[in-house]
């Protein structure tokens, strides 16, 4: 009888780890580099923290070629999401900001997931540019070693006027996010206050996908 009763309880076991097994869903995006993913996953899903006026964006920067990129010129091709990342802040001194390393890694593994959706990525180094090998290369997205190479536009702001256009102005910039919409208006804005303050992949292509359902 015993004897019984212990399978009957190893065989339920069994039965509830198959069907919690069965029933769990992969996520559609990725976290990108494994050394990078706890801090990544810590990202959210919070709502929208800003409100950004027309005369509040910057519209024009210069890329890593020195080339002007001008945010008109998507208007009317696709939806853009703006990222801007802390740079080298002095604080603490010689060290990256590991949420901006583990965003620009995860951005870069999902780049397809937001292509699908119309959304064209543009991330924002603020301050000085000479720091911004390392910064890739911390972040896993500089095409060395195995490692894929950002597959979006790297835009400079080195005097920090986008910075305090938006009003992000810390210690150079406050991580922060911003989508907008074919028309150029900026639909969602999130300015964040520590390190991994900042929305998901998850989180920004669920914006994207309510974006494009207004259609």
């Amino acid at each position: 009888m015993r004897s019984i009763t212990i399978l009957t309880l190893f065989g339920l076991l069994v039965a509830i780890v198959g069907c919690s097994s069965s029933s769990s869903t992969p996520p559609k995006y990725s976290y990108g580099s494994p050394d990078l993913q706890q801090t990544a996953s810590e990202f959210h899903d919070k709502p929208a923290n800003r409100e950004v006026s027309g005369n509040q964006m910057p519209m024009k920067f210069i890329d890593t070629n020195n080339k002007e990129v001008d945010l008109a010129s998507y208007r009317g091709k696709s939806n853009v999401v703006l990222v801007v990342v802390k740079g080298m802040p002095q604080f603490p001194g010689g060290l990256f900001c590991p949420g901006c390393l583990a965003q620009v890694n995860s951005l870069t593994a999902n780049h397809e997931e937001f292509k699908k959706r119309d959304a064209e990525i543009l991330m924002v180094f603020p301050g000085p540019t000479e720091k911004l090998p390392e910064f890739l290369s911390n972040a896993k997205v500089d095409g060395n070693d195995g490692n894929p190479k950002v597959p979006f536009p790297l835009l400079l702001d080195k005097d920090l006027k986008a910075v305090d256009s938006l009003g992000i102005r810390a210690d150079l910039a406050k991580p922060s996010t911003y989508i907008l919409d074919k028309k150029g208006n900026a639909v969602f804005a999130f300015v964040g206050e520590t390190t991994t303050d900042r929305p998901s992949v998850k989180a920004l292509l669920s914006q994207l996908d309510k974006l494009n359902a207004k259609k």
